[in-house]
């Protein structure tokens, strides 16, 4: 089994409109997970992008919103596992990288 990152992005939410994630879900899917689910992250309210040292912070479209670690055979399975996170229902994606 190897280990993978799931990042998730989504649309930034200002901390005064409440959170965007629905907790049940979340919770319900890192259940179905089981044994596969390495490391629960966490989810994000807000985030910044820091573009380079030079330039500040900014906001961006696909700011991330979390992430996770899962161990899988190989990437089409860490891809299904992927599919069935609640991020979608709420307009993100995510992003998968192997780790070494």
């Amino acid at each position: 089994m190897e280990r993978y990152l799931i990042v998730f992005r989504g649309a930034t939410v200002d901390e005064s409109e409440g959170p965007q994630h629905d907790p049940a879900r979340w919770d319900a899917w890192y259940g179905a997970l089981g044994a596969a689910l390495v490391d629960r992250g966490g989810l994000a309210r807000s985030s910044v992008e820091v573009p380079s040292r030079l330039l500040g912070p900014k906001l961006n479209s696909s700011a991330l919103s979390g992430y996770a670690i899962i161990a899988a055979l190989d990437f089409n399975e860490a891809v299904r596992r992927a599919e069935e996170c609640p991020i979608f229902d709420e307009q993100g994606s995510v992003e998968i990288a192997r780790l070494l």
